[in-house]
């Protein structure tokens, strides 16, 4: 596994969390950040084949998190996309708050 770049890595981590899920009884099924070294060519790969085992096993709830565009997923029923808001980075809060101080 060093010898394998980070998306390499996070594609055959996916690859195998997918298969225990073949073996595992739990009613959800949960990943965080899964693709965020991952190219765009694995990411499909692997956003397909998740979608694929979801479609199968209905009687579960998946949940994947991901700070990536998730416009390219397909529309479905069974698809629910919750989107954030960005979150507010600016650097005049923390200049002003430090200002406070004098």
């Amino acid at each position: 596994m060093r010898s394998l770049s980070g998306g390499e890595r996070s594609f055959s981590i996916v690859c195998f969390v997918v298969s225990l899920w073949a073996i595992t009884e739990a009613p959800f099924r949960c990943l965080d950040e899964f693709d965020v070294f991952m190219d765009m060519v694995n990411r499909r790969i692997s956003m397909d084949m998740m979608l694929k085992v979801a479609s199968g096993q209905r009687y579960r709830q998946f949940i994947f998190l991901t700070p990536q565009s998730i416009s390219s997923l397909p529309q479905s029923k069974n698809i629910r996309i919750l989107r954030l808001k960005d979150p507010d980075r600016g650097i005049n809060e923390q200049s002003s708050q430090d200002g406070d101080d004098e």
